[in-house]
């Protein structure tokens, strides 16, 4: 019983991996704004997307799981360290904000994606 329940929670997973894929290669506005925030381009997203796909399918199959569960730590590590460089890349040498992510960041800013996203802060992104 306890293996069967752990297979199902990996089809989840599976299936869950495979939505967010779709959504970033099918270019939703609600997944492709965080990647326009930071300054990731439509390379990166894409990437991501076919990576969370390839993860799916691979979890859907108990002998793939293993494989499926490392493609996805992948792409979770990657956007994770792509963000992360992006903030220190962010900093000046005494450890401030920079004047560019300070402006991007306070008030009513509006960010220009690639993909002619705009995106309020006053719409709920609250950096």
């Amino acid at each position: 019983m306890k293996t069967i329940m752990l297979y199902g929670l990996q089809a989840l997973v599976g299936l869950v991996a495979i939505a967010a894929g779709y959504a970033k290669l099918a270019g939703l506005e609600f997944v492709a704004e965080p990647f326009a925030m930071i300054g990731l381009g439509n390379t990166f997203l894409t990437l991501a997307g076919v990576a969370e796909v390839l993860a799916g399918l691979c979890l859907l199959f108990p002998r793939s799981g293993v494989v499926g569960a490392l493609l996805l730590a992948t792409v979770m590590v990657g956007t994770v360290g792509a963000t992360v460089g992006h903030v220190i890349s962010h900093r000046g040498p005494d450890g401030t904000l920079s004047q560019t992510l300070r402006t991007s960041v306070q008030g009513d800013a509006m960010v220009k994606s690639t993909r002619s996203i705009i995106v309020k802060k006053s719409q709920g992104w609250d950096i």
